[in-house]
């Protein structure tokens, strides 16, 4: 074992003592790799981080206080009518800002699908390139297909040689000035200088256009967006890039579109609901007209003053009763009217509006769950198309829940028409006991009871109005920006460790190797010497 071992050792040893003699072989290598770390150093573009910050606000419907609907205010909670802020799912946000869609947008309005390059060069010019290329708003959006741009600019002319990279096309083009079109098929592409660059002559540009969408799946993988923390609504997005300009605009643009459409969203859903309410006005106002000319009319008619005076002895009785009377049947109206619009099939996949509580229905309620599935199916089909996955399990949950809500509305129903017939019944008892009040009396009942329904779901109506109203002048921002972006103090690149290391493998690998393959070479020709 011990010989063993100082055989190892006087062999390692050997080997060590061998290399040491060729220190010389080891200098040339280090001087050599010091070509290609100093050209890393030289060439590769200075690049830094850049950070982002922003906090996600929770939408908050203003209310004003109750009517004294009672509860009337309680029932519509647990339909899920009415309410006050909704809560935010950090998760989807972060999807929403991760997803291809939104990068497309940013992509285009920072102009980043045509990238520009001058020759043996591998920058990515940005605010200094001197020409441009743009493209018609349709082949902006629809362009399937990267087509790259040598342009050559002299004393009298452009000359530009086009294709598109998969070959399918490919021609050039001579033109005496800029602005000059070009056409590929049925898109159309508009070359002219930038940024004073027609005063400059002889110079040459290679220009590659390619789909926002693809770039878009490459931004998607190099931004990082993330939550600060599982407690708190704010996230961090960061990129990195050599050009200050482009790196900060990147991050910019991106909270800006995600802050338009959200916006756009709300905007939509809003209108949707503010159509619904100032229908539904409409309606109850001429109900409410035609129950008022019916009283005239009947008043007139029996040339009836104040028949309160008559029946002064059951006011106090009757009070109470009718009350709860009228609030019920507001109830049964407003049931009613929310079956209608649920069971409409032009409103299958429509948000059911949140119309006539001073608070937001609770989550758990079947018609809260609903209304948050008909968002989530809104928002992928806005992203995505109906034949993915995720957007048919969306819907086929919609339709499950739309069944929860029918059995909901029904319940409800069914409960305030038990309630009612009991209210009756008692009223009814009550005006056995007024025999010597003329018959005409119970008609005027009838009248002012409709009255006083209509007017109730009225005063509801225009109070939800006045919220969206106030709800609209308050919005800000969904994403309010903590910070905007900026750049990183310290670079990512070039890094002069990894050049070290370069030069510390180069150094070692390229002595061993050629030492190790002249020696495998020398221990071959002795062998073939001695075996001929």
């Amino acid at each position: 074992m011990i010989e063993n071992r100082d055989t190892e050792s006087l062999g390692l040893k050997t080997v060590i003592v061998h290399y040491l003699h060729q220190w010389r072989l080891f200098l040339i290598a280090f001087l050599f790799s010091l070509v290609p770390a100093t050209l890393y150093l030289m060439f590769y573009p200075r690049t830094f981080d850049f950070m982002a910050r922003i906090q996600i606000q929770e939408d908050e419907d203003v209310s004003v206080s109750g009517l004294g609907m009672g509860e009337a205010a309680g029932l519509m909670r647990s339909f899920g009518i009415g309410g006050s802020g909704v809560g935010v799912n950090i998760d989807d946000e972060i999807s929403i800002l991760s997803s291809n869609w939104l990068f497309c947008q940013m992509i285009l309005d920072l102009g980043l699908n045509v990238e520009y390059f001058k020759p043996l060069s591998f920058y990515k010019m940005y605010a200094d390139a001197p020409l441009k290329l743009s493209l018609d708003s349709a082949s902006r959006t629809g362009l399937d297909e990267e087509y790259r741009f040598t342009v050559t600019v002299s004393d009298e002319k452009v000359k530009v040689k086009a294709k598109c990279k998969t070959g399918s096309w490919k021609e050039n083009f001579t033109f005496t000035s800029l602005p000059a079109r070009m056409k590929a098929g049925d898109t159309e592409f508009t070359l002219d200088f930038d940024n004073g660059a027609s005063i400059r002559r002889n110079f040459k540009l290679k220009i590659a256009c390619m789909p926002a969408g693809w770039l878009a799946e490459t931004f998607s993988e190099e931004f990082n967006i993330e939550d600060l923390s599982k407690s708190s609504n704010i996230i961090e997005m960061s990129c990195s890039d050599h050009v200050k300009e482009r790196g900060k605009a990147m991050l910019n643009t991106l909270i800006l579109k995600f802050n338009e459409q959200a916006k756009s969203f709300k905007q939509l859903k809003d209108e949707n609901v503010m159509s619904f309410v100032a229908h539904r006005i409409d309606s109850v106002l001429s109900e409410l007209r035609d129950v008022e000319a019916e009283i005239e009319t009947y008043k007139t008619r029996n040339e009836m003053t104040l028949l309160e005076t008559d029946v002064l002895f059951y006011t106090e009785q009757m009070k109470e009763l009718q009350t709860k009377i009228v609030e019920m049947e507001t109830q049964s109206y407003l049931i009613r009217m929310m079956d209608d619009y649920v069971k409409n099939p032009a409103n299958r996949y429509e948000v059911v509006p949140a119309l006539f509580s001073a608070v937001e229905g609770d989550k758990s309620s079947a018609i809260g769950s609903y209304n948050e599935s008909v968002v989530e199916r809104d928002r992928l089909l806005k992203n995505s198309n109906e034949n993915n996955p995720a957007f048919k399990s969306v819907s086929a949950q919609v339709d499950k829940l739309r069944n929860g809500v029918y059995l909901a509305i029904e319940h409800a129903n069914r409960s305030c028409q038990m309630t009612l017939v009991d209210l009756h019944a008692k009223e009814r008892k009550i005006l056995d006991k007024m025999k010597t009040v003329p018959s005409m009396e119970h008609e005027y009942v009838g009248f002012r009871r409709r009255q006083e329904i209509l007017q109730g779901v009225y005063l509801l109506l225009l109070q939800k109005r006045e919220e969206m109203v106030l709800s609209l002048g308050q919005r800000s921002d969904h994403a309010r920006i903590i910070d905007s972006a900026y750049m990183l103090k310290k670079p990512v690149g070039p890094r002069k460790l990894y050049a070290a290391i370069g030069v510390l493998l180069l150094t070692l690998v390229l002595p061993v190797g050629f030492l190790f393959a002249k020696n495998i070479l020398v221990a071959l020709g002795q062998e073939y010497r001695r075996t001929k």
